[in-house]
């Protein structure tokens, strides 16, 4: 059974004030000299005494958990490392402070209060959370703070503070490196199962906009590719003879799927297709050819997110409501001039 602060106190033969001010740090109304403190400590060890931490917890209204919510969770080990910077980069700091962290897959949306409300949790790193008037008031909702990551900041104010990473500029600098290469037919690939997630968007919105800016190149409807998961529907597109020399896949794990569907309907990589992804993670290295991509700091990112739910959980307001990572672009295997020379200018 475990010892009490009584049982420590009775033991030390002082009171059980004195003890909660040397053990724990409480009651600032309480004198205690040195050398009692030092007695007190010493009872204390020799009766193998332990805070109860869940007591404590109650008292502050504390759990020292944090979830973090997924929006069409994908999957560990399948290659790209998203998650894995974005685990590292949360539980960094959380660790440190004492936090533990909580994986949600996913929660009721129609009773936030049952899932994020019922005392378990003190804040949540919400991924991808979606910028829909639903979601915005499912914010206002929530009882905890709430920090979303992958999503750009919505036009109204929220309670929530939003990180991301500057989609818009990631996706220039795809399209400049593809232009500059002489390519002129880009599109853009996404799996429909992440309509709604809001990075995606911010991608998609920047692909156009970039293709838009550059003369002699632009983006129609049939410049957006919306497949499933795994991408089974390229062997047909391919062999319809699209005019595309180059695919910008909205994530590495989107581009990675790609380059083993190319493959193995008989690609030349990247000799009959250039392929970009987005997220650059070490996975880029290992494809076959490997993958260039958009580089997003996830980890800077998943820090500053964990670093701003704490501040909040301790009652400070952020200091801004939300932020934005620049990206940067990492040139490698899988892009090369287009298959056919084009006689169009090259477009800066």
């Amino acid at each position: 059974m475990a010892v009490t602060i009584r049982e420590v106190a009775k033991a030390a033969g002082v009171s059980t004030a004195a003890v909660s001010k040397v053990l724990h740090g409480r009651g600032n109304s309480v004198r205690v000299s040195d050398v009692r403190a030092a007695h007190i400590r010493e009872i204390a060890e020799s009766l193998n005494y332990r805070p109860n931490a869940v007591a404590r917890n109650l008292r502050i209204r504390r759990t020292h958990a944090v979830g973090i919510i997924f929006e069409n969770f994908g999957s560990f080990a399948n290659g790209p490392l998203y998650y894995m910077h974005l685990f590292e980069g949360v539980g960094g700091v959380l660790f440190k402070n004492h936090y533990r962290m909580t994986i949600l897959a996913e929660i009721a949306h129609d009773d936030v209060l049952s899932s994020l409300g019922d005392g378990q949790l003190d804040g949540v790193v919400w991924c991808k959370l979606t910028r829909d008037p639903e979601s915005l008031a499912l914010i206002h909702s929530c009882p905890i703070p709430i920090v979303a990551m992958n999503a750009p900041a919505p036009t109204v104010p929220t309670e929530a503070v939003f990180v991301s990473c500057d989609n818009e500029g990631g996706i220039d600098l795809a399209v400049q490196h593809l232009v500059a290469l002489g390519h002129r037919r880009i599109a853009f690939l996404y799996e429909r199962q992440e309509l709604d997630t809001p990075d995606r968007q911010a991608r998609l919105e920047g692909f156009h906009d970039a293709m838009k800016a550059r003369t002699g190149v632009d983006a129609t409807a049939e410049d957006v590719l919306e497949w499933d998961w795994l991408l089974p529907e390229f062997s047909g597109w391919w062999a319809a003879k699209p005019p595309h020399t180059a695919i910008i896949c909205w994530s590495e794990r989107t581009a990675g799927n790609l380059i083993l569907q190319a493959t193995s309907a008989g690609l030349s990589l990247p000799g009959d297709l250039s392929i970009v992804g987005f997220d650059s993670t070490q996975y880029c290295e290992t494809t076959t050819p490997r993958l260039t991509a958009v580089c997003q700091p996830i980890y800077e990112m998943a820090a500053a997110a964990a670093t701003t739910l704490l501040a909040m959980i301790d009652g400070m307001p952020p200091i801004q409501s939300s932020f934005t990572f620049p990206c940067t672009f990492d040139v490698r295997d899988s892009t090369t001039t287009p298959r056919s020379p084009l006689n169009a200018e090259n477009p800066s």
